[in-house]
């Protein structure tokens, strides 16, 4: 029976069922040779390895099933998923925007403060990042005709 990933609603995967790689070795199908092979060509580290393309992989002499087989095991690894661009636009539609109070403002930094993201707001002593940082927490509880999101940030 396979297992369930925590995003299949089976929880997470406790510490018994989970592998922990450090090197590209210690990756399924990744010897000795296989990891030499690999380094040659400037993939040392498993993180590398899970950016990489089957094509890539193949210069090194791997074979492409098995180099499937080797990025698949290291996307697995440090846990990286990939999602499509359609899949990405549906995700930046639940992004809101807080506004600062400010037109300009909001202008400048593409139409106001976004949800689910980090915006710094940087300066010296007395230049107002507290106070606007303030205004935007008043400002998130506004109804959204006015630029806020009803307190639901």
């Amino acid at each position: 029976m396979p297992r369930r990933s925590s995003r299949e609603g089976g929880g997470s995967k406790t510490a018994a069922e989970k592998k922990v790689y450090l090197r590209i070795e210690d990756l399924p199908s990744v010897g000795a040779a296989t990891a030499q092979k690999l380094r040659e060509i400037g993939f040392s580290t498993i993180e590398s390895l899970a950016t990489a393309t089957v094509a890539e992989l193949a210069a090194a002499g791997i074979g492409e099933k098995r180099a499937a087989d080797i990025i698949a095991a290291a996307r697995e690894a440090i846990e990286v998923s990939w999602v499509t661009a359609k899949q990405l636009a549906d995700l930046k539609k639940g992004v809101g925007r807080i506004t600062t109070g400010s037109k300009a403002l909001d202008n400048l930094i593409g139409g106001g403060v976004e949800t689910q993201s980090i915006t710094e707001f940087f300066g010296e002593f007395g230049s107002g990042k507290s106070q606007l940082c303030h205004q935007l927490a008043v400002n998130v509880q506004l109804p959204p005709e006015r630029g806020g999101l009803n307190g639901a940030a």
